[in-house]
């Protein structure tokens, strides 16, 4: 089961504006991942849950690190999980409550995967 733990409650973040920039994963944009996090104030850093940390990723969570740019990890594909049932404009609750133990098996499989990767990166992450 996720616990999910409050964020630092000095954290503040500013943000006059927001911008996103959804970069493609492929090597030939690491430009534009260099560009996008130079201009950020906060970063959300999107993983696939199927595929985990792949080299992009690293090479994002370090120009996030080396430019001390507070960051969040959302995990993506988490309906690609083995019996995984979605709700068509179900709440993330709704959903979650309806899988059956087949379906939490797998994510807990792929996330305990992925929140070693993480750790492998030196990233002590909050859940």
């Amino acid at each position: 089961m996720l616990k999910i733990k409050q964020i630092d409650p000095n954290f503040e973040p500013s943000c006059p504006g927001l911008l996103i920039i959804d970069t493609p994963g492929h090597e030939s944009f690491s430009n534009l991942r260099s560009r996008g996090s130079s201009m950020c104030d906060l970063a959300i850093l999107v993983v696939d849950l199927m595929h985990g940390i792949e080299r992009q990723t690293i090479e994002s969570i370090e120009m996030l690190l080396q430019r001390k740019i507070p960051f969040l990890i959302a995990i993506n594909k988490v309906d690609r999980c083995s019996e995984w049932k979605s709700i068509e404009w179900g709440t993330y609750s709704q959903t979650w409550a309806s899988q059956n133990e087949i379906a939490m098996n797998d994510f807990n499989v792929k996330f305990g995967k992925l929140d070693i990767q993480l750790k492998e990166q030196n990233l002590n992450c909050m859940i």
